[in-house]
């Protein structure tokens, strides 16, 4: 599906994680269609992963070696085709090696870029991705084999924490951009949470307002993580927008929980935004 606008205020470099496999290529084709009304540039990773364990053997095992990278360099051929057929210009980089997401938070480092897009199959983000999200130097989007990913009607889930504000500034201002119809969530999990919850929504409606733009606030109760993917499923929204972390937070290298099995549970892409 070809996106008609930029939705993004800066989306000038998209890395896009790839294995080759059929999650990875929803990944690839996401990145592309973004890339294109905005100009970026893709950035496409793929890492021949050694086992720890075997690592130290690298060099008594060529076989193996030469097996994973002729499969990690069929993988990137395949995004660079993708992009070439849509004019979108597109940089491939391999590593071989343990811990690929070391190596994808290095290259998404190294190149300031301002997207890492990943894929991701049935209810299992896998824990590179778990590890990428919970240690991006920007936002990352997830998108499930079978997506679509579309900003006509964008959920934004929020606690009031300083990192759903960040995410509320992300999800308005895409919304102001492309001209989506926005919709607030905030859960209450007791019913002493409702005026928390109820407040978060109410401080995203008054900003969302001030930018002239029209929103829907729900309050919902029960499980966070299964009222969030309710409410986008009922909506039938074409992106969620969350935080990295709930009230809480959290030590890096692993993303707030709700975070988490609202990705493992959706089958529609989310976007993390993380607090700088």
């Amino acid at each position: 599906m070809a996106i008609g606008a930029c939705p993004l205020t800066k989306l000038d470099k998209i890395l896009v994680a790839t294995d080759g496999s059929e999650a990875a290529k929803f990944a690839a084709q996401a990145a592309v269609d973004l890339a294109k009304p905005c100009s970026s540039t893709v950035y496409a990773i793929c890492v021949a992963e050694v086992p720890i364990f075997a690592a130290e053997f690298v060099e008594t095992l060529p076989q193996l070696i030469d097996t994973l990278e002729k499969r990690a360099n069929q993988a990137l051929d395949e995004v660079k085709t993708i992009a070439d057929k849509a004019g979108v210009k597109c940089e491939t980089i391999s590593y071989t090696g343990p811990e690929p997401y070391k190596y994808i938070i290095d290259e998404a480092i190294k190149n300031s870029v301002d997207l890492i897009i990943l894929g991701k199959k049935g209810v299992m983000l896998g824990a590179v991705g778990k590890k990428v999200i919970g240690n991006a130097p920007c936002k990352v989007l997830v998108v499930p084999v079978g997506a679509t990913l579309n900003f006509d009607k964008i959920l934004l889930a929020t606690d009031g924490s300083v990192y759903s504000n960040v995410a509320a500034q992300e999800a308005i201002g895409a919304a102001k951009r492309f001209g989506s119809e926005l919709i607030a969530v905030s859960v209450a999990k007791r019913d002493s949470d409702v005026v928390y919850a109820e407040e978060a929504v109410k401080a995203v409606k008054e900003v969302a307002e001030r930018e002239g733009l029209k929103i829907q606030t729900i309050v919902a109760k029960g499980e966070p993580f299964e009222q969030i993917v309710d409410t986008a499923n009922k909506n039938s929204v074409g992106l969620v927008v969350m935080g990295t972390y709930g009230k809480t937070g959290i030590e890096k290298f692993f993303m707030g929980s709700v975070t988490d099995r609202v990705i493992g549970t959706i089958a529609r892409p989310v976007m993390v935004v993380r607090k700088k």
